[in-house]
């Protein structure tokens, strides 16, 4: 039956179907209905002869490649799409058709993008074919462990088929309130207000929010909602890596406590997804035992239970496929009847194959090679993996389970305790890739890596409400036990939320509408004039080095005074300079106790900041300014250090030389020269050998 003339046209076009398939919708709909009739060759003798008579018409390739792909006959309906696409390059319904293609060939991220192409090519008015790509987007992005991706793009499945009940009750299923998915994982995030605002249309798409919020985010480089919200959209998109980076500077950047917890959890989600794992500390370890003998196995099954060894055993109706959870008994050191159980891995016997997973790649490779040594050759060697950690898995160290249970209290009770000493003493100390090898309590004391770590807490928390043993409430829902209280977890580690601050001087300024100033093309009086206090630190900068040009020094040092306070701004780490301005202008007063003093100050900043990239620049300058206050003992040794952290520069041997000469110090001078010269032999440098010789000289002259 052919569509009413003024309804939305079946094949995606946006048109109405009076002015666009009607002309042929006869033959289309005589093939497919010979094609349900099982009258396959009259089917596409029919197809044949639609695409001969409407030759530039894509759609008509379009139901022919269709019928091709449900026959199997991929290759030659891939041929059929290829002249659809030479007719209408952004052809929507040749991508989603491709992405079923790869689809059946077990292709998730080939079929994943062709899938976001035809998103992006349907008009806003194709609802159905909208609703169909973006259900088979969640669908892909969940298999990759993508729930924030997947759930925006079920989002749109729900909106564009208003009053489908089956649509939304998958919704809820997924994302809704009986979700075992992680709260931060699952929830609904919004855009946040940004310093500029930034107004989307209706029927926007997620690439054109996208390249909305990267312009903003450009012109706007320190402002964390701006980021934030670049993050998210790239995030909705599928672009783990790229929205991970994204984020990573929004909670740089932020000075809201709520804000930074929010986004470094979301960050943590990302690194879950299948192809994060170098980034991510979780990692799902896998070994895999290929069964020679069946009768061996189900043995060892039968004596691990009688050992209290297997929980939540469960098998299907044709005995093909088992699963269980390996675990081991907690002592009871009380003996009150209720026996608590830690997993060691969790295991499946499905096609011959012995599977065991963990986050904890100890306790799985420990379960592994125990099968291999009780089951010796009724299972060939273990084969060893890794992947992307499932969330409920994640949390399986937190927890232990009740194998027997005399009283619910005290099994609550034991849970509480275990789940309280992992978080407090092994979670709290164990190094993270989140904070560049750190511990949480280490993390606790940098200002930058804080942040993050309200975030790594709140994963946590999230991680085990979804995963915690829940009882029935009086309301008849269902509801996780309350197995621990990380605000304990949040004093211990001072990681508590501060109050909301103020967003930084130079993103309100910024912002109220500052014209980037061009000082090369002013006057030391001009600059005079210009409030340092008001000027990102990239300004600041570009003042100073203005100043310096005019030879105007002191006004260059008050700009350079002024950008050394100011508060980090990932777009500027490195302040080398402007804290060398500030030493010098020191010097120039005869203060080297405040010249040492700034040193020490742009050393600090640089090694947390700057990943420490400066920090021979420092210590050089640390070394002779401690030489000019006359302090020789603390400058030997500063240059002692210098000269072993780099012992391949020649100019720290020199510099130290030259230095303990000034201050005619003649043993510390000669043991420098001793070790240049040593250093310029072995590696045949001729100039520091001949510069040492010189100055060796002259340091013997010396009485």
């Amino acid at each position: 039956m052919a569509p009413n003339p003024y309804d939305n046209c079946p094949c995606g076009s946006g048109k109405k179907f009076k002015w666009c398939c009607s002309a042929y919708w006869d033959k289309i709909e005589q093939g497919l209905a010979m094609y349900e009739q099982g009258q396959l060759e009259n089917a596409l003798r029919m197809m044949e002869m639609l695409i001969k008579e409407n030759p530039k018409q894509p759609q008509c390739f379009g139901y022919y490649a269709h019928i091709l792909f449900r026959e199997g006959q991929i290759d030659k309906a891939e041929e059929v799409l290829a002249k659809a696409f030479e007719l209408q390059p952004d052809f929507p319904m040749g991508y989603l058709l491709r992405g079923l293609f790869r689809q059946s060939e077990g292709e998730v991220i080939g079929a994943l993008l062709l899938y976001r192409k035809a998103a992006d090519a349907y008009p806003a008015e194709a609802t159905d074919q909208l609703a169909q790509t973006y259900e088979m987007i969640a669908r892909n992005e969940l298999i990759l462990n993508r729930p924030v991706a997947s759930r925006a793009a079920l989002e749109l499945c729900v909106k564009n088929t208003p009053g489908d009940e089956e649509a939304v009750a998958q919704f809820n299923a997924l994302f809704g309130y009986e979700s075992r998915l992680p709260f931060c994982a699952r929830k609904k995030y919004a855009f946040r207000p940004t310093m500029q605002p930034v107004t989307l249309p209706e029927t926007a798409k997620f690439t054109d929010a996208k390249k909305a919020f990267e312009e903003l985010a450009a012109k706007l480089p320190s402002d964390p909602a701006a980021q934030f919200n670049l993050g998210l959209v790239q995030a909705w998109l599928g672009e783990q890596g790229n929205a991970i980076e994204t984020l990573k500077k929004s909670i740089d950047l932020e000075y809201d406590d709520a804000k930074a917890e929010e986004t470094s959890a979301l960050v943590e989600v990302l690194k879950c997804a299948q192809g994060m794992e170098a980034e991510s500390d979780y990692t799902e370890h896998r070994c895999y035992l290929q069964i020679r003998n069946p009768e061996s196995v189900m043995q060892l099954l039968r004596a691990w239970d009688q050992e209290g060894r297997i929980a939540s055993p469960q098998s299907d109706e044709q005995g093909r496929h088992f699963s269980c959870i390996v675990v081991e008994p907690l002592p009871n050191i009380l003996d009150t009847g209720t026996t608590m159980a830690r997993v060691l891995a969790n295991l499946t016997i499905s096609e011959g194959v012995i599977r065991l997973w963990h986050s904890n790649a100890e306790s799985v490779n420990k379960i592994g090679e125990e099968v291999r040594e009780r089951l010796n050759m009724a299972v060939e060697a273990p084969v060893k993996g890794t992947g992307a950690a499932q969330f409920g898995d994640i949390i399986q160290d937190a927890l232990c389970y009740p194998l027997h249970v005399a009283q619910v209290e005290d099994a609550e009770k034991k849970m509480r305790d275990y789940t309280a000493n992992f978080y407090e003493n092994e979670w709290a100390n164990k190094p993270m890739k989140l904070f560049g090898g750190a511990t949480p309590l280490d993390a606790a004391g940098s200002t930058l890596l804080r942040k993050r770590l309200l975030g790594a807490i709140r994963f946590q928390e999230d991680l085990l409400i979804g995963a915690a043993p829940r009882r029935t409430n009086p309301q008849g829902q269902s509801e996780p036990i309350d197995i621990y209280d990380f605000h304990r977890l949040r004093h211990k580690l001072g990681a508590q939320l501060q109050a909301v601050g103020a967003p930084p001087a130079e993103l309100v300024a910024s912002v109220a509408g500052m014209a980037k100033k061009d000082f090369t093309a002013m006057n030391a009086a001009d600059l005079a004039g210009v409030n340092a206090e008001s000027l990102a630190v990239s300004e600041v900068e570009d003042a100073m080095r203005a100043a310096l040009k005019l030879d105007a020094r002191e006004l260059a040092v008050v700009f350079a005074k002024a950008g050394v306070t100011k508060p980090f701004d990932a777009n500027r780490p490195d302040r080398y300079p402007m804290f060398a301005c500030v030493v010098t202008g020191a010097v120039a007063d005869g203060d080297y106790p405040a010249a040492i003093k700034f040193v020490e100050m742009g050393a600090a900043y640089d090694a947390e900041h700057n990943a420490g990239k400066r920090a021979n620049e420092f210590g050089l300058r640390k070394a002779q300014l401690l030489a000019k206050a006359k302090n020789y003992s603390a400058a030997e040794q500063a240059f002692h250090d210098l000269i072993e952290r780099t012992p391949d520069e020649p100019k720290f041997y020199i510099s130290a030389i030259e230095a303990m000469l000034s201050g005619q110090q003649k043993a510390p001078a000669m043991a420098f020269a001793e070790k240049g010269l040593a250093k310029a032999r072995s590696s045949g440098n001729r100039d520091l050998e001949g510069a040492c010789m010189e100055l060796s000289e002259a340091a013997a002259r010396l009485k």
